[in-house]
């Protein structure tokens, strides 16, 4: 799936227990491999990284693994 960068931005990222984790702020990617490492998303007064290896859907909404407990 090729899709913009920018179109990323802004989006709201979801667990797959359905809880809010926050909204895209970032993505970094390897440049000498091609693909995306992480997205760093935005919580109030932070920044967090997901590995991308993390994220399962992208549509309306970004849906990541949640981790387990």
């Amino acid at each position: 799936m090729v899709m913009r960068l920018s179109k990323l931005y802004g989006k709201q990222i979801y667990n797959t227990k359905g809880y809010y984790v926050g909204y895209v702020d970032e993505v970094l990617i390897d440049i000498d491999r091609g693909y995306g490492k992480v997205l760093a998303l935005g919580l109030p007064g932070e920044k967090v990284g997901i590995p991308y290896e993390r994220v399962t859907a992208i549509g309306d909404i970004i849906l990541v693994k949640a981790k387990e407990e």
